[in-house]
């Protein structure tokens, strides 16, 4: 049975398979586990089998998944795209207050604009490129640039607690810029710089910035988040909680807390004070790691969302942390169940100012965005952003593979208001003026003697292809180097090996090749289907951050594994079934004591549970372990409901009960 069923709601699950579930999210929340592990968290309550069925059922319907190492051992784990729900589910059966606070807060605003950020960021990558020293790390110059270019404050992403390579040379608010880019696949990694990916790029830019947004939200999420299960419950739990904020938006940390405490979401141990109804800022109790290490990694992420633009971050009068988003994390979270991810982005239009300057509203696409980094100066970065049109942009344009009349084009079809005569005459000018001289790479071939150099001259099989520039030297066209070498060496004159360039790799600016790479028709109309379209069900794939070397290490390792897509058999989980006498499983019955125990030892083996009637009434028995002895004993459980505490082990006499059975829980 191949496991792709990936839809589906938790209420459709059985009780067995919800309660594995629910136990697995509790301790492990989407951080990988043991494949025995589900069997201790169900112990005294799901006999083995039970639990074994259970995980069958949640993998065939997507709920959990599972790799395998090379030496054969199973991995589980609960995927990322399943914990909203999940947390929804908690949340539904145990109803969470409204969390607001009636304090003043002293706010701590998001950033603004990320997604455009990271596109000039881009830009300036494909102008200046980003080279690596023999080393691997980048150029002391190019690092500078980059420092220059990133939108984060190291202030806002120290408390993240990253490690990532090269720390002693980056500063961490490159290093996660440099990073978010390697994670979405917009940049990759050479043996020799950084490149930008055109393909990834191209896709990138027709997106809208809700949808690049919702990008770099879960790549944050998951790759900035610690992989550590109460810091995922707690990520998770700040974007469910956020419907249950107040009128304001703000949510004080302590009361979403005192509720994860309540559902075993953290521990006492991990948080210590939590509950308390006193005034005073929350205390965090000292354990493997110190509580105010925990307070410390919630204020970091709350910085973290917002140096990302997700939410402002404060403190009340109290002195407590509160959070509100500026976004709707749990539609970011959701796999394309938005109706703003079924449209294209609108197209929009810009204002070209009798100074040069270009006024641009948020909802010009970014692919027109783009163009306009290709050929003018950033001013401003933000809400409403301004470019200038200079010499020096249109110049380097042109230079970089922009055509003249791309430029052109650009700013006839997206100015609101038109381009102003003056404006398009300095142009037309500008223009006119790049080309009229130009730079030619050829080869200059030098001979040993004047002697050689005559023979070469004279020789008909190279006439027309050199042109002689003194009296050893010839200049050589690029593309006829491999013919004429060939004939130098039939006259004995074979040239040495040439030596390898040193000049400095000669940029273009990406996807500016075509004269309308926007879309047709009206400035307000709509992308229409191209090669660059990208539909939403490969968009998450194409910028999915899993499985990519960014600078940041992460701890996450399931990539590295071989996906398991087939369950188990569960036939599998009750070996030699045709040796056991059909009447154990289906009848009720009083045995001799040692056909008894005969059937308490199979059901260890097949870690199924024991029907046992004592005292007329029915019981549910999880035997562990025979003990020998005259009589014989068995050691385990009464089977406990879901909300009982730890079970406790006790041990049975077969004098004890009356009758009993085999409980297997599948048709044998």
């Amino acid at each position: 049975m191949d496991v792709t069923n990936t839809k589906g709601d938790w209420r459709e699950l059985t009780s067995d398979e919800l309660l594995v579930l629910k136990r697995c999210l509790i301790r492990h929340a989407g951080q990988p586990m043991k494949e025995e592990e589900p069997l201790q968290l169900t112990t005294g309550v799901l006999s083995g089998a039970e639990t074994k069925l259970a995980l069958h059922g949640l993998r065939a319907r997507g709920w959990m998944e599972a790799v395998t190492k090379s030496w054969g051992e199973r991995i589980l784990y609960i995927p990322i795209q399943r914990l909203p729900d999940l947390y929804d589910m908690l949340l539904e059966q145990s109803t969470m207050n409204v969390v607001h606070t009636d304090y003043p807060v002293a706010v701590h605003e998001a950033i603004t604009g990320l997604e455009a950020e990271l596109l000039h960021t881009l830009s300036r990558i494909a102008v200046q490129g980003v080279p690596l020293t023999a080393k691997g790390t980048i150029h002391k110059r190019s690092l500078q640039k980059l420092n220059e270019l990133t939108p984060f404050h190291p202030e806002d992403l120290v408390g993240l607690g990253l490690q990532y390579a090269h720390s002693d040379l980056y500063p961490v608010q490159t290093a996660i810029m440099m990073d978010l880019l390697l994670s979405l696949g917009l940049l990759v990694k050479e043996a020799v710089s950084f490149r930008i990916q055109e393909a990834e790029l191209a896709a990138w830019i027709q997106l809208s910035a809700w949808q690049m947004r919702k990008h770099i939200f879960n790549t944050l999420m998951e790759r900035y988040g610690k992989a550590e299960a109460s810091m995922q419950h707690f990520r998770y739990m700040l974007c469910a909680a956020s419907r249950y904020a107040g009128a304001e938006g703000w949510m004080p940390v302590k009361s979403l807390l005192q509720w994860m405490l309540q559902v075993g979401l953290i521990s006492q141990e991990r948080l210590n004070g939590a509950g308390s109804q006193t005034s005073a800022p929350m205390e965090f109790s000292a354990g493997p790691k110190s509580s105010e290490a925990f307070e410390d990694e919630i204020k970091g992420w709350l910085k973290a969302l917002t140096a990302f633009g997700m939410g402002d971050w404060g403190l009340n009068a109290l002195g407590e942390l509160c959070f509100r988003w500026n976004i709707s994390p749990l539609d970011m979270l959701r796999q394309y169940k938005d109706e703003k991810e079924a449209g294209n982005q609108e197209r929009g239009t810009f204002y070209i100012q009798p100074d040069f300057e270009i006024l641009v509203p948020p909802e010009v696409a970014y692919d027109v965005r783009w163009r306009l980094e290709c050929c003018c100066e950033r001013v401003t970065g933000d809400r409403m952003a301004i470019y200038r049109i200079t010499r020096e942009s249109v110049t380097e344009a042109i230079e970089l593979g922009m055509e003249a009349q791309a430029i052109f084009a650009l700013l006839d079809k997206y100015s609101r208001t038109g381009v102003p005569d003056h404006v398009r005459v300095a142009l037309e000018q500008w223009a006119g003026d790049v080309g009229r001289t130009a730079f030619a790479t050829v080869t200059l071939l030098r001979c040993g003697t004047h002697e050689d150099a005559d023979t070469v001259a004279r020789h008909p099989g190279l006439e027309g292809l050199l042109e002689r520039i003194g009296e050893r030297d010839f200049i050589i066209p690029g593309h006829s180097t491999a013919k004429i070498r060939k004939t130098l060496a039939a006259i004995g004159l074979s040239p040495r090996r040439e030596p390898e360039g040193v000049d400095e790799p000669i940029h273009r600016y990406p996807l500016v090749d075509e004269t309308d790479h926007t879309s047709s028709g009206s400035p307000d109309s709509e992308i229409r289907p191209n090669e660059m379209t990208v539909n939403n069900d490969t968009a998450g794939s194409i910028f999915s951050q899993e499985g990519r070397a960014g600078l940041v290490y992460t701890g996450r390792t399931l990539h590295f594994y071989e996906r398991e897509h087939t369950p188990p058999d569960p036939l599998d989980y009750f070996p030699e079934s045709s040796a056991v006498p059909s009447s154990w499983t289906k009848e009720w019955r009083s045995y001799h004591v040692s056909t008894a125990r005969q059937l308490i030892e199979q059901a260890i083996r097949w870690q199924t549970a024991v029907g046992l009637r004592i005292g007329g009434e029915e019981v549910k028995w999880i035997p562990e372990s025979v003990i020998p002895g005259e009589p014989w004993s068995v050691m385990g459980w009464y089977a406990s409901g879901e909300d009982a505490k730890a079970p406790i082990r006790e041990t049975l006499q077969p004098g004890e009960w009356s009758g009993m059975r085999l409980l297997v829980p599948f048709t044998l």
